[in-house]
């Protein structure tokens, strides 16, 4: 972190914002029902990505505020509702208090980030700002529906077919469930297929999928999460693990293959054995990787679910609000 990141980190510490790790998945479990799609930001992906952006926590007024300090310099708060109980102040409410707490670090704005385009009206008729709207598509999400997740026909599939039939017809390829004493062979995958690749490569996006994937074995839930283990005769080669939230949306967090393609054939797998009867799968962002990007596309028909930021400093008095969208 910077050094102006490391002053904000300690304040917020001094707030009493709590490390966002393993040990904080049941809160942030807590908020993942209900009206939070979270975006990409499930409680697994929080807890188990936390480390990587330094990230803290603390529920304010019913909501529960993270704050995730990026590489390049930038800070943001994501915005949780509660899923049970509605939250003790609105957010106008919460976003003042998150406002001043951003000025007690120093920090030169409010930034709220992963908002999802149904609640963004909520945070652009926020009074008292300069609100600033951005998005990327690089961190838009991939969601897919279940059949076009399973469909083979079509031009659209031709990359897609080509990459499954060779395992269709392969003998020596069979599926176990991921369970709580056997998830540790996902890391083995995830050895093997970092030893081919530069750490570098993981860490200019997010940071390390090992350390990662270590946390998600811990928090592994086998009534929450679902997996499946690819093997070649007795070797595993590659691994899916996902979640199904509703019946309106399953998410892919983790998986690799050290076999080229397999990893195309286990999110098939999976999705046809567990997730039938759900909507959608959503497989987050690319973060504009041209080669993620690549693969997700050929995985079949998909949108793009946009998250937006609004950046919030304050309205002189007397000026009008300035919204600009970019």
């Amino acid at each position: 972190m910077t050094e102006r990141q490391n002053k904000a980190y300690d304040y917020f510490r001094q707030q009493g914002f709590l490390p966002v790790d393993g040990e904080s998945y049941p809160v942030f479990k807590s908020y993942d029902q209900g009206d939070n799609r979270l975006g990409e930001l499930t409680a697994v992906v929080a807890v188990v990505w936390g480390f990587a952006y330094h990230a803290v926590y603390k529920v304010i007024q019913g909501y529960l505020c993270s704050l995730w300090f990026h590489r390049e310099g930038q800070a943001y708060f994501e915005i949780l509702r509660p899923s049970q109980r509605g939250p003790t102040c609105s957010l106008q409410e919460a976003v003042d208090i998150l406002y001043g707490l951003s000025l007690g670090a120093e920090l030169p704005f409010l930034r709220i980030y992963a908002i999802e385009e149904r609640f963004l009206g909520e945070y652009e008729a926020l009074k008292g700002y300069i609100i600033k709207t951005e998005y990327s598509d690089d961190h838009s999400e991939y969601a897919y529906r279940i059949k076009d997740v399973l469909e083979l026909s079509g031009g659209i599939n031709l990359n897609k077919r080509n990459r499954l039939k060779k395992f269709f017809k392969q003998l020596n390829i069979s599926l176990q469930p991921i369970r709580k004493e056997n998830v540790h062979l996902c890391l083995e995958v995830q050895k093997a297929w970092c030893a081919r690749r530069a750490c570098s490569f993981c860490e200019s996006f997010v940071g390390c999928e090992k350390n990662a994937l270590a946390i998600m074995a811990v928090i592994f839930d086998e009534q929450v999460h679902t997996g499946i283990i690819g093997y070649f005769d007795t070797v595993p080669v590659g691994y899916a693990i996902c979640e199904k939230k509703n019946e309106q949306m399953a998410f892919l967090y983790f998986g690799k293959s050290t076999v080229p393609d397999f990893f195309v054939y286990l999110i098939y797998m999976i999705v046809k054995m567990y997730f039938s009867d759900v909507a959608c799968l959503n497989i987050n962002e690319d973060m504009g990787n041209a080669g993620l990007r690549l693969f997700k596309a050929h995985l079949g028909i998909h949108e793009l679910w946009r998250k937006y930021s609004c950046t919030f400093t304050r309205a002189i008095e007397g000026e009008s609000d300035d919204r600009t969208a970019a």
